[in-house]
């Protein structure tokens, strides 16, 4: 079953074409990964899923019903790249209990919740730290963290592994891929697909506003390189993660 269904949606800003008819799905827990040349329309989609930006036309699909702006936002969680942008408060458990406060559930809930949440992303020891003194990968596993508790039906990832360094990046990775194991359906959006790739069941290529290319990642991973995205020379689709090494 489909957790999310991307139906024929466009946008045009200023009169350019930004996205061009844009369809694809997501099955139901499922790990994928979206990538493409800078400008070719990936973070405005990721904005008009989760209902920050309204398409021109177009529908967008949870659980095989037609879900509005107002369902989406409540309904799809987005990881911007940089996560302080979404960091609101002066610790990390009050932090993730900010989105679950806002949505009225009782303390006793929204205790279960951000202890559920912080179990998830390894953040026990942080909770009561402060988000600016956490490192690069922490203050994303918070990000995430804080999407989590308010349980989303799917979460949406702009580049996660931007400017992080080697063991930040290995520690998101392996948060993503807990998520995904634990049946949570997953959107990264990544120019560093060697990095992880190997974990992915789907891959979408966009160029142009346009999804080019979508399907098992392991059957179409080759096509990158048509789209000048960045592969280790001779690479098996095995050997595309960090983890290995």
């Amino acid at each position: 079953m489909d957790a999310l269904k991307v139906s024929g949606i466009s946008l045009k800003i200023n009169g350019h074409a930004i996205l061009d008819n844009i369809s694809f799905n997501l099955e139901k827990g499922s790990f994928a990964v979206l990538c493409g040349r800078n400008g070719a329309g990936k973070s405005q989609l990721l904005r008009c899923m989760k209902g920050l930006v309204k398409p021109d036309s177009g529908k967008i699909f949870l659980d095989g019903s037609e879900a509005d702006a107002k369902i989406r936002l409540r309904n799809i969680a987005l990881v911007f790249q940089n996560a302080e942008m979404q960091i609101v408060s002066q610790s990390v458990e009050k932090d993730i209990a900010f989105g679950p406060e806002n949505q009225g559930l009782d303390r006793t809930e929204i205790s279960k919740r951000v202890d559920h949440a912080l179990s998830l992303m390894g953040l026990q020891d942080k909770a009561k730290q402060r988000p600016q003194t956490l490192s690069g990968g922490e203050l994303r596993k918070c990000a995430i963290a804080g999407i989590l508790a308010m349980e989303p039906d799917v979460i949406l990832l702009d580049e996660p592994f931007a400017n992080l360094d080697y063991p930040s990046t290995l520690s998101v990775m392996r948060a993503l891929i807990s998520l995904h194991e634990k049946g949570y359906t997953v959107l990264v959006v990544s120019h560093e697909v060697e990095k992880f790739l190997a974990h992915t069941d789907s891959l979408l290529i966009m160029e142009g506003g346009k999804i080019m290319e979508q399907g098992c990642s392991k059957d179409i991973f080759r096509k990158l390189a048509d789209y000048d995205i960045y592969l280790p020379e001779n690479a098996s689709f095995e050997d595309l993660t960090w983890l290995k090494h």
